[in-house]
């Protein structure tokens, strides 16, 4: 169920776990003790969840409740519930009318992708992927950190997918035809301690070297520059070979996740419905002012 900024559901202790170990865009994940309105008398529900280890934050959602949360941290205050620092943190979220009561059990915090910044790796190459995205990008791909499932990036550059991949409990093969981005990459692998789940390859990934059928899904970030793209190849030849051997090595059922700039759009529409291709999603990520890219997720 959906309340405007909240999804609620229903799930165990070890999905739990997985959720916050591949979260990205959470900003919040709590248990749920009550939800109730605004005018019901808060400290009632929530004083058995109460002991000396706990305080309270009260937030008002985009101005809702706006003057019962000063009144709420007024009334507590008095009882001698702290706000700062605390084992266990509720929250009290007011938002069209109503109090969300929840135990917060993570909160994102930007320090979680902090060292693997481009800039904070061993190797760094300019244009790099930035976790928070190359995260998502993975996410998106719906492949299973359980499951310990294997991706495919076969444009790896100096490793940036391939690293967030690892962080989350996957198997990551890492391919690109240029040295100096393969031995970048394992560089990063080996900095990071993904060496036993990253394979680092150097190949021409046009040239389909894996059997049939081996991953999970590919997630990548296709060489799109004039001084990226492959000497002999155009960008709708690269996209265009790309796709046909992705079809070749995903398995039924998985997914193939790729950005492109946005002023490439329509050429790869094009390629895509020529190719009979059915693309399930199309995100946009805007970077700067010169860059947006597309975001492409196809079901094999």
């Amino acid at each position: 169920k959906r309340i405007d900024e909240f999804i609620f559901f229903k799930s165990s202790e070890d999905l739990i776990r997985y959720l916050i170990i591949r979260s990205v865009l959470l900003i919040e994940l709590g248990k749920v003790i009550y939800i109730l309105t605004e005018d019901d008398y808060l400290y009632d529900a929530i004083k058995n969840y109460i002991d000396i280890d706990s305080c309270i934050d009260v937030d008002s959602i985009r101005g809702f409740g706006k003057k019962n949360a000063f009144q709420i941290q007024k009334l507590f205050s008095s009882m001698g519930i702290r706000w700062r620092k605390c084992k266990k943190r509720i929250k009290i979220a007011l938002i069209a009318g109503l109090a969300i009561i929840y135990e917060v059990l993570y909160r994102r915090k930007e320090v979680k992708f902090y060292d693997r910044e481009p800039h904070h790796r061993p190797c760094y190459r300019p244009g790099t992927m930035k976790p928070i995205l190359a995260r998502a990008l993975v996410n998106i791909a719906k492949v299973s950190s359980k499951r310990q499932e294997h991706i495919l990036d076969p444009f790896c550059g100096v490793g940036g997918i391939a690293l967030e991949a690892c962080n989350m409990g996957l198997q990551v093969t890492c391919i690109d035809i240029d040295k100096k981005m393969i031995d970048g990459a394992k560089i990063n692998s080996n900095a990071y301690n993904c060496e036993d789940k990253v394979e680092v390859i150097q190949s021409d990934s046009l040239y389909n070297i894996f059997r049939s059928r081996f991953f999970n899904a590919i997630v990548t970030d296709p060489p799109y520059g004039i001084q990226s793209v492959p000497r002999s190849q155009t960008l709708q030849n690269l996209i265009e070979r790309f796709i046909y051997n992705s079809y070749e090595v995903v398995k039924r059922g998985g997914h193939i996740v790729f950005a492109i700039p946005i002023h490439f759009e329509n050429l790869i529409d094009m390629l895509l419905n020529d190719l009979n291709v059915i693309v399930l999603e199309k995100h946009l990520n805007r970077v700067h002012g010169s860059l947006t890219r597309v975001i492409y997720v196809i079901r094999v």
